[in-house]
């Protein structure tokens, strides 16, 4: 299965990709970041003095540590509810807003279907709805002429 097709059958599959990309992103950053600092002269005096500092303010250097690993889970996360809006949210709006305006009797505006996954499954019985319901109501209206 090409990767495109996995990402566009199933919302949880972007949901999973996008959250795995940011964690790798994150790790080849640290990567990166670790590889720089342990290849420059004066590392391990560095580090000596970090250790140090952290045996003497433990719960300082603690609150430290975990603000840079609260700071690097940000990348996935952020990416994770960027995804959500634009893949889940923001489609079911859009169903719940024609859904709303087919209540006040706008019946002809179509829903396009343009997904394969299941919010497009939701938009294409939401248009099957439509359009039963718009047959229905025309039946009406001729019959009772």
């Amino acid at each position: 299965m090409s990767s495109g097709n996995f990402l566009r059958k199933s919302i949880i599959n972007k949901i999973l990709f996008i959250t795995l990309s940011g964690a790798v992103v994150a790790s080849i950053l640290a990567m990166v970041i670790f590889y720089i600092i342990f290849a420059t002269e004066g590392t391990y005096h560095f580090f000596e003095s970090m250790l140090s500092y952290a045996k003497e303010h433990p719960f300082t250097f603690a609150l430290f540590l975990g603000f840079l690993t609260f700071q690097i889970a940000l990348i996935p996360i952020v990416l994770t509810y960027v995804l959500l809006k634009k893949e889940i949210i923001d489609p079911l709006n859009q169903i719940a807003e024609r859904m709303e305006r087919i209540s006040m009797g706008e019946i002809d505006e179509e829903l396009p279907v343009e997904r394969e996954d299941e919010i497009g499954q939701l938009q294409e019985s939401f248009e099957r709805m439509r359009m039963s319901l718009k047959l229905i109501i025309e039946k009406l209206e001729t019959d009772q002429l």
